[in-house]
C-alpha cells in the first residue's frame, strides 16, 4: 500500500483540481451506445484502481516521428495547478512566462524491455499528443527534481485511455476521433480531430528551416541548436495529477539514430490554449525528430488524502 499523505504542504485541494476540468473526458465514437458504456467506464476522474501500484512494466518502444510545438506560456497559471508539486520554469529575463510544449508523436513496436525486439511486432501503432509545463517537481524531502507537468494528453487508441486513466494512472488522457502526423519531402503536417470528444483541436504545417536559431530566451543557454532541442526532448520525468493522488513516471530516451529537424511554422490553430498561452498564433519554435527510442523505467503514484 503506498502511503497517504496527510500534511498541508503537500496535499492538492479540490479547488486545485478545478483548475483542470477542461480534460473532462468524452468519448469521439459517433455509437451511442459505446459511447455511453465508455464516458462511464472511463469520464470519472476517481479511479477503482487510486491508492495501489500504478500497473506497468519496463517498455522500450520507437519512436519514428515527433513534432515538438514550443510556447510562451503564463507562469501563474502553470504555478496556480499544483502550487505544492510543481514549481515552472524560470526564464531568464522574464519573469511573468515559463515554457509550455505541445508534443506529437507515433508510438511502434511497444515491448517489455526483456522481450526481444520481434515481439514488437504485435504492438498496435499509437498515435499521442503530451501538453507540458516545463519545470520541477518537488515531492516529499528537501529538493526538487527537474521534469515536466502533464495537463492534456491526446489519443485515438481506446485501450491506452482505459489502461492511462485506469490502471498506469500515468495521462490525463483525452481521446480524438483522429490523430496524424506527416512528412513530405521537407514539410511537416499534423492533425488533431476531436469528432464528438472533447480532445482539443490542432492543426499543424510547417517546413524544413535551413537556418534555426535558438529562441532569444534560451539563446545564453544553449551553445547550438541541437544541444536546445535535446534538452527540450530530453526530459525524464513527468507529474500527473488526480483528485487524491499525484503519480511520477520515469523514463529516458535513445538519441543515437535520432534526427532532429528545425521547422518554420507555416500554419497552426490549436484551441485550448487561451487560458495560458498569451500569443497563441505561432509557436515561438518548432521541431521534428524521427528515430528515437523510449524506454519506460519506472512509475509510482503517491496518495494526497
Amino acid at each position: 500500500m503506498l502511503p497517504i499523505i496527510m500534511t498541508t504542504e503537500n496535499l492538492i485541494s479540490r479547488e486545485q483540481m478545478n483548475r483542470l476540468l477542461p480534460n473532462f473526458y468524452k468519448s469521439p465514437s459517433p455509437s451511442r451506445v459505446i459511447a455511453r458504456v465508455e464516458n462511464e467506464l472511463l469520464a470519472a476522474d476517481d479511479s477503482w484502481w487510486t491508492g495501489r501500484f500504478p500497473l506497468h512494466t519496463r517498455l522500450v518502444a520507437e519512436v519514428p516521428r515527433a513534432l515538438y510545438l514550443n510556447y510562451l506560456a503564463r507562469k501563474s497559471y502553470s504555478a496556480s495547478l499544483a502550487p505544492r508539486l510543481f514549481r515552472p520554469l524560470d526564464l531568464p529575463g522574464d519573469d511573468n512566462s515559463t515554457l509550455f510544449t505541445i508534443l506529437l508523436f507515433t508510438l511502434e513496436r511497444a515491448r517489455p524491455l526483456w522481450a526481444p525486439r520481434t515481439f514488437g511486432v504485435l504492438a498496435p501503432r499509437i498515435m499521442q499528443s503530451n501538453w507540458r509545463f516545463y519545470g520541477h517537481i518537488r515531492e516529499s524531502g528537501p529538493g526538487s527534481r527537474g521534469g515536466v507537468f502533464f495537463v492534456r494528453t491526446v489519443t485515438t487508441s481506446l485501450l491506452l485511455s482505459a489502461f492511462g486513466r485506469r490502471l498506469a494512472r500515468c495521462f490525463p488522457l483525452q481521446r480524438a476521433h483522429r490523430m496524424t502526423l506527416e512528412r513530405e519531402a521537407c514539410r511537416f503536417s499534423a492533425v488533431i480531430d476531436p469528432g464528438g470528444g472533447w480532445a482539443p483541436e490542432l492543426v499543424f504545417e510547417g517546413e524544413q528551416s535551413e537556418w534555426p536559431q535558438v529562441s532569444d530566451v534560451f539563446c545564453q543557454r544553449f551553445p547550438s541548436y541541437d544541444d536546445y532541442a535535446r534538452w527540450i526532448i530530453d526530459q525524464h520525468l513527468s507529474l500527473t495529477i488526480w483528485p487524491r493522488e499525484y503519480v511520477v513516471q520515469d523514463m529516458h530516451l535513445d538519441f543515437q539514430g535520432a534526427k532532429i529537424t528545425p521547422l518554420r511554422c507555416l500554419r497552426c490553430r490549436i484551441s485550448g490554449l487561451d487560458d495560458f498561452v498569451p500569443d497563441e498564433t505561432k509557436p515561438i519554435d518548432c521541431f521534428a525528430v524521427e528515430g528515437l527510442k523510449v524506454f519506460l523505467d519506472k512509475i509510482y503514484a503517491v496518495r494526497t488524502e
